[in-house]
């Protein structure tokens, strides 16, 4: 079992129950150790981008949780850009049976650990930690 650095991109105001949910069933449904690089906390904007970029920098991965206001959260589009900048690859996960809307441009998978595992996969196959 390999370890996966993972930040997870999400809208904070809204949806840390869809973040909190992605841990706690990854310890079940992932073969994977997967580690949560994710802020817990607001900080002043400036403090706040420092320390996203940072956390990014020190992660393998970074997957958008799609929720209501995902395609409006301007903390998810500034990650995104953050990791696109630091080359880190990307792909957002959709909670089966909604019609949210993601980040534009970025791949969505439905939320099924079955797909999440074989995109983490294919991501690194093996080059993991």
């Amino acid at each position: 079992m390999a370890t996966v650095d993972i930040f997870v991109s999400f809208e904070f105001d809204k949806d840390a129950d869809l973040k909190n949910n992605f841990y706690r069933q990854a310890k079940d449904h992932s073969p994977h150790r997967i580690r949560d690089f994710s802020l817990c906390e607001a900080y002043p904007t400036d403090e706040w981008k420092g320390r996203a970029r940072a956390a990014i920098r020190e992660c393998d991965l970074v997957i958008i949780l799609i929720g209501p206001d995902t395609h409006n959260a301007p903390g998810v589009a500034i990650e995104v850009d953050i990791a696109r900048r630091l080359g880190k690859p990307i792909f957002q996960v959709k909670p089966q049976g909604r019609t949210y809307n993601g980040a534009a441009g970025i791949e969505v998978i439905p939320w099924k650990w079955r797909r999440i595992n074989r995109k983490i996969d294919e991501l690194f196959g093996g080059q993991r930690r």
